[in-house]
């Protein structure tokens, strides 16, 4: 007639198991990752490689990105932007709105 419930129903129980398993994986990772680097202190410079190829990667696109900006600004062509709404209902109507900036 009643239904078993293994699971708690405190939020306050089941955060605190949450952040309690978080930790235990993230200090576990930590053990693990620096028994690694004990066994092949080559892996401590690779990562630092990696952490540094990604850092430019990221800028490089980023700089890529506003350069493209930068060349669309100066052409000065008019980009309208443009908007939908649909009103509610089952038969709604479409209206579009053209805002031209300069």
């Amino acid at each position: 007639m009643f239904e078993r419930n293994e699971h708690s129903k405190d939020i306050f129980e089941q955060g605190y198991k949450t952040v309690q398993k978080g930790i235990l994986l993230f200090g576990g990772s930590l053990v693990l990752l620096g028994i690694l680097i004990f066994l092949f202190p080559a892996l401590i410079g690779y990562m630092f490689a990696a952490f540094i190829l990604f850092a430019g990667a990221v800028f490089l696109t980023a700089g890529w990105k506003i350069w493209r900006f930068k060349k669309e600004f100066e052409r000065g062509e008019e980009i309208p932007l443009t908007a939908t709404f649909r009103t509610e209902g089952p038969h709604y109507t479409r209206r579009r709105i053209v805002v031209v900036m300069k």
